[in-house]
């Protein structure tokens, strides 16, 4: 009795465990949901566009885009972070949405760290440091002469966390007087810049590579290295060494969801990213593909760059609102 009782209970152990792994195993069986927390027709919106249509592929399932802005990217992350942990809703989440959001805003209703299983890293969208054409500068040596001869004289807008955080810390690190002109909008912003009313910004290249190659705006230098995009631009790092800011996308699942499906995905988007296909779309929106890294990887990563934004927030004598 004791005999049969002990087998009993060992082979619903072993259901059990075949329940917890059989879907891991057969994943996905169903479509995916992939919440963008930004605007449809954004950069960001873009790529994971691109990226979800070559999955669906893939993976023998579709993957749907589902777009849910506002709060910088934080309604859509939270919707994510307390979703079911099964893999089969997961959110494509920017350096804004995981790391930057809490040291800019009070009330972030989830952790960035804590709350994702980070998935796989995508790409990022360099941004160049330009001004209006009416700043007689052709350097960003020439910029920092320019502004320290003129304090107060210059200012950037700023719509975002990288926007921010890339302008204050050129003005922190050149210890030069620039005013910053905050904006709810980031098309009001580039459209300030571009009639003068402000004088330089750091312009993501989705956007500002058009009045970059026109000449509406000139390009001094690019963080976070040279691009193709625009050769004979030195890096920020070398015209200012020690200024490293860039910005990285990439795919996170709720907490808790299991590895195997993490390791799946990882696998197949970066079997996806391969494909000279996708990788000519997502260069065409602006943004450069980033070495792949495995989930566990990613996750140091992102660790770390929560650590750098920390201490360039405090520099900068950013707090959050």
């Amino acid at each position: 009795m004791k005999f049969s009782l002990l087998f009993g209970l060992l082979a619903l152990t072993v259901c059990a465990q075949g329940a917890v792994a059989a879907p891991a195993s057969a994943f996905p069986e169903k479509p995916i949901t992939v919440v963008v927390p930004f605007a449809a027709g954004s950069p960001t919106d873009a790529v994971a566009r691109v990226l979800s249509d070559s999955l669906s592929k893939r993976l023998g399932q579709p993957l749907i885009v589902q777009n849910r802005p506002g709060a910088t990217g934080m309604i859509g992350s939270e919707y994510v972070a307390r979703a079911q942990p099964d893999g089969y809703t997961l959110l494509f989440g920017t350096n804004t949405t995981q790391v930057a959001n809490k040291y800019f805003f009070k009330n972030v209703s989830y952790d960035g760290l804590k709350d994702f299983a980070p998935v796989a890293i995508v790409g990022g969208v360099p941004h160049a440091l330009v001004v209006n054409p009416s700043v007689p500068v052709s350097s960003v040596a020439e910029l920092i002469a320019y502004a320290k001869a003129n304090p107060g004289k210059l200012s950037f807008p700023y719509a975002n966390s990288t926007t921010r955080i890339t302008g204050s810390t050129f003005r922190v690190m050149t210890h030069t007087d620039i005013s910053e002109i905050p904006y709810k909008a980031y098309g009001q912003a580039v459209s300030e810049l571009l009639g003068g009313q402000t004088q330089m910004m750091f312009i993501d290249f989705s956007t500002g590579l058009a009045y970059m190659t026109s000449g509406k705006l000139k390009p001094l230098a690019i963080t976070p290295a040279r691009s193709d995009k625009l050769p004979g631009v030195p890096a920020m790092k070398e015209a200012l060494p020690g200024f490293e800011i860039g910005n990285w996308n990439g795919l996170f699942a709720p907490k808790g969801t299991p590895p195997e499906i993490i390791d799946k995905l990882n696998r197949e988007i970066t079997g996806a990213l391969e494909q000279p296909e996708v990788r000519k779309q997502i260069d065409g929106t602006g943004y450069e593909l980033l070495p792949p890294m495995a989930p566990q990887a990613f996750g140091k990563y992102i660790a770390e760059e929560s650590a750098h934004y920390g201490k360039l927030t405090q520099a900068a004598g950013i707090k959050p609102e």
